[in-house]
């Protein structure tokens, strides 16, 4: 487990022997590096994460990544690398409880109002420009016989879906995956430099800036967007969301909206390089493919876990833990857990259970967007099938990971093929 927390390319890459010991050794287990408890087992993590009054959900990236990083931001601010206002804008989002964050009765509210964005009926609708996004980018490339497949489709697809559906105009494309990069990068990883404390600095008073004037712009003049979906989101009698709530939101929205469906997409793909019996099966019959998608999430969640953090003294697993206690609940753990999935290393195409994993959570905090990630995995697949032919690995590269112990993807995956 040192080697993860040390980000050791090896053990981001492939942590589940780690997690496998664990489960058989000790099961809740205290990780000095981290300051926290890791919770590894499937009952023993919904236990947990169902239990909303016993463990909050305000720090969910953990302790030792919060407190490390503020303490940077600190001294980039005294010794005038970075500004008040910088620092404020950061400190600021991280202060709105806000979805992922919030524990109920606030979060019950706040995410009543913003579950009619992310209706089935919205999904579905969706669908057709998701095709149309897809095949753009395998236009992109098709003839060339070889793309480097994270930044030429895994990146372009979730990112140009969410983008518009907040409104975003394709001219600041770039803008908005930059703000993700430097957002995402303090995740699972307390070893960031000061320059890249900086970047996500000036990324969250960029994102700050831009989607206020967004804001007031659609309550001047709402149109069919998300943002106009969220400002309108009270019905008579309750309470609007506000400015910080809903810019937390966006926040939010901007990264589970694109990173962790990258990352799925990447591993989609390298599952079925790696196992050409798997893309025999899908070739033979597409049905398959959300099957295929729902055992990529349990066998390489692209959120390997969050945290929690103890109200009261208690108990889990039969370990004591003591109110303020962090917990770290490795959903990727439990995902590969025997007692709950059978050959749990192993990707099955007849699975049962597969849609009982932890990829998406549990509980009040399942994730909203997990119809929307479905669907963009599953159509995304479907057009590269549909498309490409003869699917590789293009040579020996190396296949690197995000340095991260929390969100799990390739960085890249250099492929070649012959157009269908």
């Amino acid at each position: 487990m040192k080697e993860l927390m040390a980000l050791d390319p090896a053990a981001v890459r492939c942590p589940y022997p780690y997690f496998a010991k664990m489960r058989a050794d000790s099961p809740v287990t205290w990780i000095d590096e981290l300051g926290c408890f890791a919770v590894v087992r499937y009952q023993d993590i919904l236990e947990v994460v169902r239990d909303t009054e016993r463990f909050s959900s305000r720090m969910p990236t953990g302790p030792k990544a919060a407190a490390d990083t503020f303490a940077v931001l600190q001294q980039l601010v005294s010794d005038g690398g970075a500004s008040i206002e910088a620092l404020a804008a950061g400190m600021g989002m991280a202060s709105v409880s806000v979805l992922l964050s919030a524990d109920p009765p606030s979060h019950d509210e706040q995410r009543k109002l913003v579950s009619r964005a992310f209706t089935p009926r919205r999904v579905r609708d969706l669908e057709p420009r998701i095709r149309e996004i897809a095949e753009d980018l395998v236009e992109g490339f098709v003839a060339r016989g070889h793309c480097e497949f994270i930044s030429e489709f895994a990146v372009g697809l979730p990112l140009r879906v969410i983008a518009e559906s907040l409104g975003v105009p394709p001219e600041d494309m770039a803008m908005f995956k930059r703000w993700s990069d430097d957002l995402t990068a303090v995740i699972g990883n307390h070893q960031m430099s000061a320059d890249q404390l900086r970047r996500m600095l000036s990324a969250f008073v960029e994102f700050f800036a831009y989607f206020t004037e967004r804001i007031v712009e659609r309550r001047a003049a709402p149109s069919e967007d998300l943002i106009s979906a969220i400002v309108y989101s009270a019905a008579e009698g309750e309470r609007p969301l506000s400015d910080p709530e809903m810019l937390a939101m966006f926040a939010q929205f901007l990264v589970a909206g694109n990173e962790t469906t990258t990352k799925l997409l990447g591993s989609l793909l390298l599952l079925l390089l790696e196992q050409p019996e798997l893309l025999a099966a899908l070739r033979a019959d597409s049905s398959k493919i959300p099957q295929l998608v729902e055992e990529t999430l349990r066998l390489e969640s692209p959120v390997q876990g969050l945290f929690r953090v103890a109200n009261v003294d208690t108990e889990v697993g039969g370990v004591s833990v003591r109110a303020g206690s962090s917990l770290w609940v490795i959903y990727a753990s439990g995902n590969r857990d025997a007692e709950e999935f059978t050959c749990p290393d192993v990707a099955d195409l007849e699975r049962a259970n597969s849609r009982s994993h932890l990829a998406f959570g549990n509980g009040v905090h399942y994730c909203l967007g997990a119809a929307l990630a479905r669907a963009e995995a599953r159509i995304g697949l479907e057009v590269i099938l549909e498309r490409l032919d003869d699917l590789a690995l293009d040579g020996e590269a190396d296949l690197l990971y995000e340095r991260s112990y929390v969100l799990h993807g390739l960085r890249q995956l250099p492929i070649t093929f012959r157009r269908r």
